[in-house]
């Protein structure tokens, strides 16, 4: 009963005006380019503090006067919370699409409350990993609240990013674990306010894929989660996976066919394919990426016991997905997480367990003091453990700064 007056409150109170005022390795390429924007742009991850806002609503039940406090904002509220005047606009205007439809898993409450697309219509346009702006958007706005009531920690609170979900929008008929936030210029915003977390997500507009059908995913961990889901190759059809334990939300975001636009898709599937084959163009490299290029030629997989050790946490036997790619995923306190796939193929050209080979590394722009490497071990029964290692803490580099 409660939940469906909570449902109804929504609904009934969403106010029809408001005074105007003045959000696969190619793919981690991507990513990557993310990582390395300036400061001043918008991050795939922000935290705004929630202002303190109430709206509380009186209800008249039969004799006697109950007072109930309201306690979900409207899409324009949301977006005036992050002072996106423009936002707020498009919002009210009657392009917004006003979902407020509720799934329950894992624990938690999800609810889609709504979206609107079109060009210029936030005062915080992101930007590419070439510094140009992106002007045609879709923003959607998605709660997360504990199914018990228990409210969400604040953003301020040490709590907060415990509990990491991934939100993205999805296109049926493409493969959710290539064509993502992740990878079409996503990011988003988010804050709690009065125990419910709100989210602004934010990426290239996919309006022209309306006649294919769009979803909106909310899973658990920092990524994709390929096993939250089911995609169906053949029919581009997504679903829940009814057996995960997580959240796995998945909504089908109703946007209007006539919005869809086969010619305009088409060139963004050429355009995004290009650009995930296109050479990185060179630049300069700093100290820290220089000791990292040179710390990794002295390493082999016969004496990285040597100069780096194995971080245990995130020791696992990797699962092979139906697409011959090998899985794995892992999510520290400090805030290192992975969820990827990887071919591995010829890696074990002579079958020996034990034998390690390194994939690749990553680092976080101080050196090898931020150092991680990517690393496989061959088990006896033919399976892949895989383990992350980092550089020893008495380590130098040969001839780095």
């Amino acid at each position: 009963m409660k939940d469906k007056m909570d449902l109804l409150l929504k609904q009934a109170l969403a106010p029809t005006e408001v005074p105007e005022k003045k959000l696969n390795d190619q793919v981690l390429r991507r990513v990557k380019e993310r990582q390395d924007m300036k400061q001043e742009q918008v991050r795939y991850k922000r935290r705004i503090p929630a202002a303190a806002l109430v709206t509380v609503c009186i209800l008249i039940l039969c004799s006697s006067t109950a007072f109930a406090v309201y306690k979900y904002l409207t899409p324009a509220e949301v977006v005036t919370e992050i002072n996106d005047n423009a936002l707020q606009k498009a919002f009210l205007s009657e392009d917004a699409i006003l979902v407020n439809e509720t799934q329950e898993s894992g624990g938690y409450k999800i609810t889609l409350m709504g979206s609107v697309a079109g060009r210029n219509i936030s005062d915080f346009l992101m930007k590419n990993g070439k510094g140009e702006v992106l002007e045609d958007r879709i923003y959607t706005i998605i709660t997360i609240e504990r199914a018990d009531g228990t409210p969400m920690p604040d953003t301020s609170s040490d709590e907060y990013g415990d509990a990491c979900f991934f939100a993205s929008h999805y296109i049926r008929g493409l493969d959710p674990r290539v064509y993502s936030m992740m990878s079409m210029n996503g990011g988003y915003k988010e804050f709690v306010n009065n125990g419910i977390q709100y989210r602004i997500l934010d990426m290239d507009n996919i309006e022209v894929f309306a006649d294919r059908g769009i979803y909106v995913g909310v899973n658990s961990g920092s990524f994709y989660d390929s096993n939250a889901y089911v995609y169906d190759g053949s029919t581009g059809e997504m679903s829940r996976n009814e057996s995960y334990t997580g959240v796995n939300a998945l909504f089908h975001l109703p946007v209007d066919k006539s919005k869809a636009d086969p010619a305009a898709a088409e060139a963004y599937l050429k355009a995004f394919e290009e650009s995930m084959n296109e050479s990185d163009e060179p630049i300069e490299k700093s100290a820290a990426d220089l000791e990292v290029d040179q710390f990794m030629e002295m390493l082999t997989p016969e004496n990285i016991d040597e100069y780096a050790e194995p971080v245990e946490e995130t020791r696992q036997v990797c699962t092979i997905g139906e697409d011959g790619l090998t899985y794995y995923s892992y999510e520290l306190e400090d805030g290192r997480a992975a969820n990827a796939g990887t071919l591995l193929d010829g890696m074990f050209a002579d079958k020996k367990p034990g034998t390690k080979a390194i994939l690749g590394c990553s680092h976080n722009g101080t050196g090898i003091a931020g150092m991680d490497i990517d690393v496989f071990i061959l088990n006896e029964d033919g399976t892949v453990t895989f383990v992350l290692y980092e550089p020893r803490k008495d380590v130098t580099v040969p001839g780095a700064n």
